[in-house]
């Protein structure tokens, strides 16, 4: 299963593949002692994570010709009790770390959101994983960056390598390629209803825009 979806990645010229540890996927399922219950060797929560990197690092080997990153992305807290805390996540990190993974993806809507439990600090949960790492490993930051000065805070006091754009992207898909070409001021910041095809969003995800509350920044 795991050649029959990274091969074609690695065959298509992808330059890496990033391993969706976060937001209740299957991964986080292992990770969190809210939803992994198990009594058989995988009540390590650490342990499925691991052996599928080992596993997608044998068939990068296997197969690629070039080098391919992994990544991996997770999401730092859980707002159930038990669930996923900081300390559950620093513990995470510790064996991403020494897994040799290529770079670590937080999974959060707000990159200054601070945590809900298990620390106390003044500092978001992206400040308090930059700092954790230590540079051991790159670190991507992402949640609420619309801006180039969105971005560029959280590179700077966020301390991180790289930053994501998930929802800027959508709004306005030539968002790069407008700051390389110093264009700022014809960024778009919001959407419209009437704004779908320009945009080309699918029905199901322009449905959801417009439903969830606070989600995309729209303008009604």
């Amino acid at each position: 299963m795991i050649s029959f979806r990274i091969v074609p990645s690695i065959e298509a010229g992808f330059d890496g593949v990033e391993l969706h540890g976060a937001t209740g996927y299957l991964l986080q399922q292992f990770v969190s002692p809210h939803s992994n219950l198990r009594t058989d060797e995988f009540e390590n929560r650490h342990l499925f994570a691991l052996k599928l990197i080992d596993e997608v690092k044998y068939v990068i080997h296997k197969h690629a010709t070039k080098p391919f990153a992994i990544g991996y992305r997770f999401s730092p807290e859980e707002p159930e009790t038990p669930g996923i805390t900081m300390k559950e996540t620093f513990s995470l990190i510790d064996e991403l770390i020494k897994a040799d993974l290529d770079y670590l993806h937080i999974a959060t809507t707000n990159a200054w959101a601070k945590p809900r439990r298990g620390i106390v600090s003044e500092k978001s949960r992206t400040e308090l994983i930059a700092e954790y790492i230590d540079q051991r490993v790159p670190l991507i930051g992402v949640g609420s960056i619309h801006t180039p000065d969105d971005a560029a805070l959280v590179l700077e006091k966020g301390k991180t390598d790289f930053v994501a754009l998930g929802r800027a992207i959508v709004v306005d898909p030539h968002w790069v390629e407008k700051i390389k070409n110093e264009e700022e001021g014809t960024m778009i910041h919001q959407l419209t209803e009437n704004d779908q095809q320009k945009a080309v969003i699918p029905a199901p995800l322009w449905k959801l825009i417009f439903e969830v509350e606070g989600w995309f920044p729209v303008n009604r």
